[in-house]
């Protein structure tokens, strides 16, 4: 049975913020290990894997523990998307793009985390050029 308010449509679990984060954290883990079958590859996913996995991380405490329904949807159809993905060639594709849709879901940044952690933005503007500056609504 699907509870008639929305807000009891997730679990605690689902729309905490840690949680997210970790999901999000085991999901990449995941496609980082279908990306190294490409064994001329390997440091370049593991080199993506240790610079990305600390900013995923440096999410779940930025912002309100609990998320949006809407953070929280988007959260696990990113975690669906990229577990879709077969081919070890598009996994390297999605290791540079999956943490900043997550990011993006999540309210933050991941490449603020190696500079003392994750904030709104990272502190930049997406370049003019940039499907960021679409998704986060600033191009239209």
């Amino acid at each position: 049975m699907v509870p008639r308010k929305e807000a009891g449509r997730y679990a605690t679990g689902v729309n905490d913020r840690p949680g997210a984060a970790q999901r999000a954290v085991a999901a990449y883990r995941d496609l980082a290990e279908l990306a190294e079958t490409i064994e001329d590859e390997w440091q370049y996913i593991n080199d993506l894997v240790d610079a990305y996995v600390p900013g995923i991380e440096s999410l779940a405490e930025m912002g309100p523990r609990k998320l949006s329904r809407t953070q929280a949807e988007a959260v696990d159809e990113a975690i669906a998307e990229i577990g879709l993905v077969t081919d070890p060639h598009k996994a390297i594709d999605w290791l540079s793009t999956f943490p900043h849709v997550i990011g993006l879901a999540l309210g933050g940044s991941v490449d603020a985390a190696g500079a003392g952690g994750a904030s709104p933005g990272g502190g930049q503007e997406p370049d003019d050029d940039s499907p960021f500056r679409l998704l986060l609504g600033r191009g239209r």
